[in-house]
């Protein structure tokens, strides 16, 4: 009977760590990529804010994925969604400012986030900046420390859209 109350003894005390470590954490994970592109600002403006371009070079969904589009016709308030096979999300460009940066909102299989797409002119193209921003929730704390496995997947979609980016507007 004395292992039975050292197994939970045990447990208990794992998951009050568990608690205690997330507390701890940053309660927003925010995930970078960089590029340097090829092209004007404006050009690059006029793609990141087309949602109906997203297919092409973001990698959101996926090849097989089928889109559906509405909202506004141009820049904020535009909607899409999107699903392939059993996954499903959407996306909703919030804010724009034309030339400089555009605000999306995504909601999927890592759960809702907003996506910066920043664009700042350079000496020899545009310079592009892709960051997500996550809340992680609250107490008890085990989001945060799940987003410690979900951050490589994110950065590594990121580097995938801003190379799909390029190679969409440099070819």
């Amino acid at each position: 009977m004395k292992w039975l109350f050292r197994i939970i003894a045990l447990i208990l005390l794992g998951f009050v760590s568990i608690c205690i470590i997330g507390a701890f954490m940053p309660a927003q994970q925010r995930v970078d990529a960089s590029i340097k592109l090829d092209s004007d600002v404006l050009g690059v403006y006029e793609i990141i804010s087309d949602l109906r371009s997203y297919p092409e070079w973001s990698g959101v969904g996926g090849p097989e994925s089928q889109w559906v589009f509405g909202g506004a016709d141009i820049e904020a308030g535009q909607t899409a969604a999107w699903q392939a096979g059993e996954r499903f999300g959407s996306l909703e460009i919030l804010q724009t400012d034309p030339g400089r940066f555009v605000l999306v909102k995504t909601i999927g299989a890592l759960g809702e986030q907003e996506i910066s797409l920043a664009l700042s002119e350079g000496e020899n193209g545009t310079n592009f900046l892709i960051e997500a921003k996550r809340d992680l929730g609250g107490f008890p704390y085990l989001g945060r420390i799940a987003s410690l496995r979900q951050k490589s997947s994110t950065k590594q979609a990121l580097d995938l859209a801003a190379e799909g980016l390029r190679q969409m507007v440099e070819f």
